[in-house]
């Protein structure tokens, strides 16, 4: 697995509009429903449908390690840190799994770009809509 893009595949002028149309229709539905943060390379479906981009130091694959216990915001205490509610509902939703993957490092070309034209051009990986749950998942699950 690579953690970083080597090789930047570069927009062309067509793909800068169409990018753009389907940017402006991601805005409309993305920023209402998850407080979208436009970077281009989605992982919502990873990340139990919060935005991890939220977090202000724009953190991919977890907690920063200053979470107050309260759950606080090491950068904005009087927020909630933004991963401790991913790992909530990642645990309400049955998708634990997901916050166990290792995510790239962000790709700053791919800013305020369309995620979905993205997923298209393979410059990212498609989301993951449905998982499956392994054995042990499910017996926890049901002696809950």
């Amino acid at each position: 697995m690579d953690f970083i893009t080597t090789e930047k595949k570069k927009y062309t002028q067509l793909e800068k509009r169409l990018s753009a149309v389907l940017l402006f229709i991601e805005d409309i539905i993305k920023i209402p429903l998850f407080r979208c943060q436009r970077c281009g390379e989605c992982i919502l479906s990873h990340t139990a449908f919060i935005c991890s981009q939220r977090c202000p130091k724009r953190m991919r694959n977890g907690p920063c390690g200053g979470p107050g216990v309260d759950g606080s915001c090491e950068v904005y205490p009087d927020r909630k840190c933004v991963w401790i509610r991913i790992h909530r509902r990642a645990r309400l939703l049955g998708r634990i799994a997901l916050l166990r993957r290792v995510e790239n490092i962000h790709d700053w070309n791919l800013e305020k770009t369309s995620a979905w034209w993205n997923v298209v051009t393979r410059r990212i990986e498609p989301p993951t809509l449905f998982i499956r749950k392994t054995k042990s998942e499910k017996q926890s699950h049901d002696a809950a």
